[in-house]
């Protein structure tokens, strides 16, 4: 159950048992007919109250489907200036509509939304991941020991983040809802990406080695593409892989910004899928949607991309300046 039906349910329980102690009360008076119609009442207000509650649950639930979720990392690179505004978080309907807007944030690279309204973020600048409210408040953190560049969310409520920093060697962690790592493979380059499968094994992309790997619950490399990437492998428009998605065919695909592709690739490793530098620039995020589209952040062309199978553009968002993650709300 989400946090927001838990509430609704936690309120109206409350306010059933108050009416149940007026009704307690007038029956000990013996007053039957006043009784009855505070229980006549009561039935009236609760069903309107239900249905009103019910229906701007369905409206929200409504404006979330189909929505995209944008991190633009440096705003200000559209106005020629790195620093100003800070980095944005952009959540906006299928219509268009924002649904929640904050640019107050130091270099974000990665963003989810949770059940509650929240959002989990991932802040270069501070080595850690934040959980701000609707009101841009901070309600967690976890410091991860280096720049997170992406995460995700578990369904066991753990969060799974791949990171590296200049000091610091490249790191997958998987750490619990206290913040305490539970599982972490250490002594990586520059892993950009990790995707927990559903068989529990690990799927990183390493854009400093050029390669994307999968590795079993013991770190045991079980599956690995190598090769893709620049001659020259270097920061950070010259990087290799940095988003990787095992999706549902199970395929995997693949966005190297250092030679602006995304490459669909099968089990064998063949190329079944992809488009470049005609489409693309400098991308970091390719996620395949349930409709068989790619949602496309397009850095070098300060855009955001879905395209269909035949690689035409069916969506976009112009005017993010340095677009690091997106994904739809499905």
């Amino acid at each position: 159950m989400c946090d927001e039906l838990r509430k609704q349910l936690t309120c109206t329980m409350s306010k059933f048992h108050t009416y149940l102690t007026v009704i307690a009360s007038m029956l000990n008076r013996g007053s039957w007919n006043r009784c009855v119609l505070f229980l006549l009442c009561f039935c009236i207000s609760q069903a309107s109250f239900s249905e009103q509650e019910g229906n701007a649950v369905s409206e929200r639930m409504v404006a979330l489907k189909g929505s995209t979720l944008i991190v633009d990392e440096i705003p200000g690179l559209l106005h020629d200036n790195r620093d100003f505004p800070p980095g944005r978080l952009l959540h906006i309907a299928a219509n268009g509509d924002t649904i929640f807007e904050t640019n107050m944030l130091k270099m974000p690279y990665d963003a989810a939304r949770m059940d509650d309204g929240s959002y989990w973020v991932s802040l270069i600048r501070e080595n850690a991941l934040w959980r701000i409210s609707q009101n841009s408040e901070t309600l967690a953190v976890i410091f991860v020991g280096g720049y997170p560049c992406a995460f995700e969310i578990l369904p066991n409520g753990n969060i799974l983040v791949a990171g590296w920093d200049d000091d610091v060697p490249g790191f997958v962690k998987e750490f619990n809802p206290s913040g305490e790592i539970v599982w972490q493979m250490t002594d990586l380059k520059w892993p950009w990406k990790a995707q927990r499968l559903d068989n529990g094994n690990t799927l990183i992309a390493d854009a400093g080695l050029n390669r994307v790997y999968e590795v079993n619950a013991e770190k045991q490399e079980v599956w690995a593409i190598e090769n893709l990437g620049p001659e020259k492998n270097e920061l950070f428009d010259g990087l290799g892989p940095v988003y990787v998605q095992r999706i549902n065919n199970g395929n995997t695909l693949v966005s190297i910004r250092g030679t602006s592709q995304i490459v669909e690739f099968d089990s064998s490793g063949r190329v079944v899928w992809e488009v470049g530098e005609e489409m693309v620039k400098s991308p970091y995020s390719a996620v395949r949607l349930s409709n068989g589209n790619t949602l496309i952040a397009d850095t070098g062309n300060s855009r955001v991309i879905e395209l269909n199978v035949d690689k035409e553009i069916v969506w976009r968002k112009d005017g993010v300046g340095y677009a690091a993650k997106a994904y739809r709300i499905e």
